[in-house]
């Protein structure tokens, strides 16, 4: 009998229950509400909308300009629907919400469209107003003044600082590639006229023990000599023949010694050039040894007035 009675108690209040539910004729309820009632500047609060209708109903949510409802922004949303085992529907539509502005705040009221699905006819809902309070998080008693202007461009050294600096870096500059160029286009130090004759009869040398001709041997050191001749004695001697070339020697300044030893020096290697004479091993070791020793002791006319005697032993 107890288990009766308790089923009897227990249908009558799902009855009851499911009345209530249907409302006058039929007609959906709404409710918002929110998470918090206080918060501090910049906390998020979260506000819904429940929509409970018994019928199946298409909802238009209101859509906030610029993201902002009230004096609070919208920071998310989101919506749901849920069906009981009654029938019951729940429409949910959520807001995520923060204000920056310390004091009462109030979200206002707003209206919801709705109409049953497969009717043309729309009805509306409307929320009612709620409040929340936001709280400042400076400490108890501090009063928030004026938020100061930007100040103007930083510099890290005084105009006369920098005018110095760049005037000091420029200089750097201006030596540093003074300095590269220098090393770049450096000029080879000048050399004396004995000092190149004499590296002239040294590489005739060379390429005649490597090989070479010894007509080309003996052309070499002749043009080594004439070339000599005619920085330090002013002698055309590369342009003339040797007979021309010993007649000018008369009006040169060189002692009659080493007039002669040109000359035998001279014939010397004309046999070898034109009359196709072949020297001896050691006749061209003694034109190699006369030019070079020719060139050493006249190095001292143009170095030192006071000339030297040459010994001349060239053999032809």
């Amino acid at each position: 009998m107890r288990n009766i009675a308790g089923l009897l108690f227990l249908a009558g209040l799902l009855f009851i229950a499911s009345f209530a539910v249907a409302g006058d004729e039929g007609s959906p309820s709404i409710k918002a509400s929110i998470s918090k009632r206080r918060i501090f500047v910049g906390d998020r609060i979260l506000y819904k909308t429940r929509i409970i209708s018994k019928d199946d109903i298409e909802i238009e949510f209101p859509k906030f300009k610029d993201s902002k409802i009230g004096d609070c922004e919208i920071k998310d949303s989101g919506r749901s629907v849920n069906r009981s085992i009654f029938g019951q529907r729940t429409y949910v539509n959520w807001l995520d919400l923060t204000s920056y502005y310390v004091g009462k705040r109030t979200i206002p009221s707003i209206e919801i469209k709705y109409r049953k699905k497969g009717e043309g006819r729309e009805a509306q809902l409307k929320t009612a107003e709620l409040i929340f309070t936001v709280e400042t998080v400076l400490p108890r008693g501090m009063k928030l003044t004026d938020i100061k202007d930007i100040k103007g461009i930083l510099y890290p050294f005084s105009p006369l600082g920098l005018i110095i600096w760049a005037m000091v870096s420029l200089i750097v500059l201006w030596l540093l590639v003074r300095f590269i160029l220098k090393i770049i286009f450096k000029k080879a130090a000048a050399k004396f006229p004995h000092e190149i004759a004499l590296e002239e009869i040294k590489e005739a040398g060379k390429q005649f023990a490597a090989g070479g001709g010894v007509k080309e041997y003996y052309v070499r050191i002749s043009d080594a000599v004439r070339r000599y001749i005619e920085t330090v004695f002013s002698l055309k001697a590369p342009e003339m023949t040797t007979q021309e070339f010993l007649t000018s020697l008369g009006s040169s300044k060189l002692s009659t010694a080493y007039k002669e030893l040109l000359k035998i020096f001279m014939e010397a290697c004309d046999l070898v050039k034109f009359a196709k004479y072949t020297p001896a091993r050691t006749d061209m070791e003694s034109v190699f040894d006369t030019a070079s020793k020719f060139i050493e002791e006249t190095k001292e006319i143009y170095m030192n007035p006071a000339p030297s005697k040459v010994i001349c032993n060239i053999k032809v």
